[in-house]
């Protein structure tokens, strides 16, 4: 097919030549008016098209994206799925562990932008985000107050540093497992275990008189209704591709985490922004900053998903591959003695206090040894994996799951009496699932700006053009037919007219 300008050409050509030909009928300056006008417009669709998408998605104030960044009413949420210890005192004496998930408990999540300061020499916005959870009971199996049977995170946390702390807390240690019952498996609500309790024994230690900043223990302890840092990002007006891409980061530009340069970057978006245009090759980052590092993505496939064509990602195979062997994740291992295998990434530098490590939801891509030294553990791709559906020609996210694991690292220790007979393991607490997906309203609007108004318009113009064009011709056709008639007329009157003269 010629492009559109190739067309418009020769249709130019053709109507000069038409002209030409022709008397000025007004008619037929009409017709010829509505083609140029028609093919114009029909060149002129795709590009007003960018032109409303680059004007509207991008961190302009008033803006539709900087409207949704802003304060969005698109529902977030976050799913819980905690591991229940089945048999704790066989565990404890060196069986395998046998855990049962619960789940889902879930919380819708709320976002809010404050302290925002533009700067449009340099097209950056500055701002911290708050964050609220809200406990959803009709989407969850149970409430806040259900309990669970699973590791003491402190009791773990301490005996993890118990070496290089004075012997005194060792002391100390062992007479409140004697005396005060401190145990190794505790039972807590589910509220207890996400936003904390008071830990016992560093309560003690605090009344001692040692430096203990934080008595209370809990998975998402101080995340709720809270400020997080500053966040600097491009705005994404002076290069589309730039859009939300994070420059600094708590006023830092990379990391000190982890051991390399690579390991370090900040890289990508918080992953709730993408430019528009995505191209199949592209693989876009996302910084998680509870994770204290960026993580890519790469396109999986092309679904269909409320009349869109959308690109599906995941994470890429390498995310958590062990730095031991894969020399791009050689940062990520902080200990060269005991590297952990494939599959998990260690939180000791992110999370200094907490002996924990990231994995997918049941050691997904892991080493098998880690899904092996646990019963109830069942990988499986489709079900754990996150995944990432974006449109592409927007940048807009049609749907979004990030599923992720948190374990606890738990190492035989022969100085404490209830870790003497304990095997090492990563043990499973509990994986979350944070999702989003665009409502059916919003994605029929950008199915109409996008497929149904284009089609719409292209066939009015195009019906336009051939109904003309058919027109044009009919009259064309009749003038030539009767300027045929009239040279024939107009030729056997000379003749008569010779005849005549000669007679």
């Amino acid at each position: 097919m010629l492009p559109c300008q190739h067309l418009f050409i020769i249709i130019i050509i053709i109507i000069i030549i038409i002209i030409n030909l022709m008397n000025n009928i007004m008619l037929i300056r009409l017709l010829i008016t509505i083609i140029i006008i028609s093919f114009i417009l029909l060149c002129a669709i795709h590009p007003s098209i960018w032109l409303i998408i680059n004007n509207q998605l991008c961190l302009k104030e008033n803006s539709q994206l900087y409207n949704h960044w802003f304060n969005s009413s698109i529902p977030i949420y976050i799913q819980f799925y905690f591991f229940n210890l089945t048999n704790p005192y066989e565990f404890q004496n060196g069986a395998k562990p046998k855990l049962k998930q619960l789940g889902p408990y879930t919380y819708n999540i709320k976002y809010y932008k404050f302290n925002i300061q533009h700067n449009y020499n340099n097209n950056t916005i500055k701002y911290q985000q708050y964050k609220r959870y809200y406990f959803n009971s009709k989407l969850s199996i149970g409430h806040e107050t259900d309990h669970i049977t699973h590791i003491n995170l402190g009791f773990v946390a301490i005996a993890t540093k118990l070496n290089s702390l004075p012997r005194l807390i060792n002391y100390l240690i062992e007479l409140y497992e004697k005396y005060h019952h401190y145990k190794l498996i505790q039972i807590k609500t589910i509220q207890q275990l996400l936003w904390g309790y008071n830990d016992e024994f560093l309560l003690l230690l605090s009344n001692y008189g040692f430096n203990i900043k934080m008595t209370k223990i809990g998975l998402l302890l101080n995340y709720n209704d809270t400020l997080n840092d500053d966040i600097i990002i491009h705005d994404g007006l002076k290069n589309p591709k730039n859009l939300g891409k994070i420059i600094q980061y708590n006023n830092k530009t990379k990391l000190n985490d982890w051991t390399t340069i690579t390991a370090n970057m900040i890289n990508g978006t918080d992953g709730t922004i993408y430019h528009t245009y995505i191209n199949k090759q592209e693989k876009p980052y996302i910084f998680l900053n509870d994770l204290c590092r960026s993580i890519q993505l790469t396109r999986d496939s092309i679904k269909q998903m409320n009349h869109l064509n959308v690109f599906k990602y995941l994470l890429t195979e390498d995310t958590f591959k062990s730095g031991e062997f894969y020399e791009k994740n050689k940062g990520f291992c902080l200990n060269w003695s005991n590297c952990f295998k494939d599959g998990v990434l260690d939180m000791s530098s992110c999370q200094p206090n907490a002996p924990i490590v990231i994995s997918q939801p049941h050691f997904l891509n892991a080493d098998k040894s880690y899904q092996n030294a646990i019963d109830g553990i069942q990988p499986n791709n489709d079900e754990y994996n996150t995944t990432i559906y974006i449109e592409p020609t927007t940048g807009l996210i049609i749907k979004a799951q990030i599923k992720l694991q948190i374990n606890i690292v738990i190492r035989n220790n022969k100085k404490i009496k209830q870790l003497s007979n304990i095997s090492n393991v990563l043990l499973p607490l509990v994986y979350f699932n944070e999702s989003v997906h665009l409502n059916e309203t919003i994605t029929n609007q950008i199915n109409m700006l996008l497929i149904q108004l284009p089609m719409i318009i292209q066939i009015v113009l195009i019906s336009s053009i051939v109904f003309n064009v058919l027109w044009l011709c009919s009259i064309i056709f009749k003038l030539f037919k009767q300027n045929r008639y009239n040279l024939n007329n107009q030729r056997i009157n000379e003749e008569n007219q010779w005849l005549l003269s000669h007679h």
